[in-house]
């Protein structure tokens, strides 16, 4: 830590004062004694030398005049043990070593530079770092490269939260961007580039960076931080929901590669998925039947020549095919005859079936988010409010028969993630399960925050009981309760979740009373 000097000061009213300053010497040195500090933060990165050249002016000046602004020093450790570091001001000393070079070739005195040294930072890199980005994020030439490089430094540096957090304030950023900046560091040239441009800051980079690969990953982000500053949501609510959305858009590729890649090594054909194949010579095998009339399946199917697979757009479940089923002499099933003479599948029944792939879909993926933000309220501080209470107790007293069936529910899977525990009974079977799996937390939770582990308990109940994954469809009163309260302690609902609570109100809002 900074060491510093107390002094007191008189004011006109003769009134003691007291003023800080860092400890630190003033002297004249030979430029050429001196080593660049390995945390100063101004560095070449390759063909670049980010300002670290002195430019001719500045050279110029050097030799006409000398260095006058004084160079930061440090007392050097390890194996530079009794050298000086510069801290900042690298461009002046490298323009005083051009200047002694010069100085040296004619004969003349090489010229001394000034220099404060600090030995209150010989160990203090945290804070060497620091200095030399202060210094240079006020310059001209600073950049947002600049700023992730020091945060990306001090992420790794072993620091406690406090001198953590100070640094952060220097470099006007969270402590968050720097835990984000080693993962914002991985951003590829033309990411960093872009992110800079949307301005997305170094926690919004790192998550960037982790679906940049992705088809119009910028764009969608970018659009999730307009409406969030637009929206005054400072808990970053329509990002998380797009990062949700990436994410799971990321997995399906992957997984649609893992899939064409195992099909294509045990030499599998793979075919155009298509909508509706009634009336096609192919057929998916859910639509045959074996020689003695069971369901067909891919095992079944194996042998067949029309053996084949299909994999849907945004799908990554295999539909399994028989390429020319009348050839190969299988059998439809009733459903599948009846269908064949109905025709073709209509545009209406067409759109029905995508809507329902697409609000599954987005269904699944808003619920991460939601759980999330489950966890983030049951993890606050203080006393419950009042709309909290309310849910609380009138789940608790009421006569659903949802609570009561969570209740005898031994799982406590979803009750340990809200609370941020692993889960006591992981691994365990239903005859096994430990009698009082929160005992401890009970006993060390303070009065104030015992809500929390109440409302994990009814979180748990709506997420299982109300919040299933055909939620959507047959949206009941208690989805509708619980999107509400959400919503009303900052949760930014999902598209598909506004759309539900939207629908939902409509149905279950009580009529208001005639005046």
């Amino acid at each position: 830590m900074t060491a510093i000097t107390t002094e007191p000061t008189t004011t006109d009213n003769d009134v003691q004062e007291t003023t800080t300053s860092f400890t630190g010497q003033f002297i004249w040195i030979d430029p050429r004694d001196l080593i660049i500090d390995p945390y100063n933060h101004r560095k070449r990165r390759g063909d670049d030398d980010n300002g670290t050249e002195p430019d001719p002016a500045l050279i110029d000046s050097v030799l006409e005049f000398g260095v006058h602004t004084p160079l930061l020093l440090r007392p050097q450790t390890g194996a530079q043990d009794g050298l000086l570091g510069v801290v900042f001001g690298q461009r002046r000393m490298k323009a005083a070593l051009i200047a002694a070079k010069k100085a040296v070739a004619a004969g003349e005195p090489v010229q001394m530079v000034p220099a404060i040294v600090r030995e209150d930072l010989r160990d203090a890199d945290d804070e060497a770092l620091a200095l030399s980005v202060i210094e240079n994020v006020h310059r001209r030439e600073a950049s947002t490269l600049d700023v992730l490089d020091a945060a990306e430094q001090l992420a790794l540096m072993p620091v406690g939260k406090l001198k953590r957090e100070r640094a952060a304030r220097a470099l006007g950023i969270s402590p968050e961007e720097i835990t984000a900046a080693p993962q914002a560091a991985k951003l590829s040239e033309k990411a960093l580039r872009e992110a800079t441009t949307a301005d997305f800051d170094l926690v919004e980079m790192a998550d960037y960076q982790t679906v940049e690969e992705v088809p119009g990953a910028l764009s969608k982000l970018r659009g999730a931080k307009t409406r969030d500053t637009k929206g005054g949501d400072d808990k970053r609510g329509n990002w998380a929901h797009s990062l949700a959305e990436l994410r799971q858009t990321q997995q399906e590729q992957q997984e649609r590669e893992r899939i064409v890649k195992e099909l294509a090594e045990q030499g599998i054909q793979i075919v155009v998925w298509r909508a509706h194949r009634e009336n096609d010579k192919s057929r998916i095998l859910a639509d045959l039947v074996t020689d003695i009339g069971n369901p067909m399946t891919a095992e079944h199917h194996a042998r067949c020549p029309g053996h084949a697979a299909a994999l849907a757009p945004g799908e990554v479940e295999v539909e399994w095919i028989c390429t020319d089923w009348k050839r190969y002499e299988h059998e439809l099933t009733d459903e599948a005859t009846a269908a064949s003479k109905k025709g073709r599948s209509t545009p209406e029944e067409l759109d029905a079936r995508r809507k329902v792939i697409r609000y599954n879909k987005a269904w699944r993926t808003a619920r991460g988010v939601r759980q999330e933000f489950i966890a983030k309220v049951c993890a606050a501080n203080g006393e419950a409010d009042d709309a909290t209470w309310t849910l609380l107790l009138s789940v608790i007293t009421g006569t659903s028969i949802h609570y009561g069936r969570h209740a005898s529910n031994p799982k406590t899977e979803l009750i340990s993630a809200f609370l941020g525990l692993p889960d006591p009974n992981k691994d365990r079977t239903q005859w096994n399960r430990v009698k009082n799996p929160y005992a401890r937390l009970i006993a060390t939770t303070p009065k104030s925050r015992r809500w929390r582990l109440l409302l994990a308990q009814v979180a748990a109940m709506f997420e299982s009981e109300n919040m299933h994954d055909g939620a959507w469809r047959n949206v009941d009163e208690n989805c509708v309760t619980w999107l509400s309260f959400l919503k009303g302690q900052g949760y930014t609902l999902s598209e598909v979740e506004a759309e539900v609570l939207a629908d939902g109100l409509k149905r279950y809002r009580p009529a208001r009373q005639k005046k």
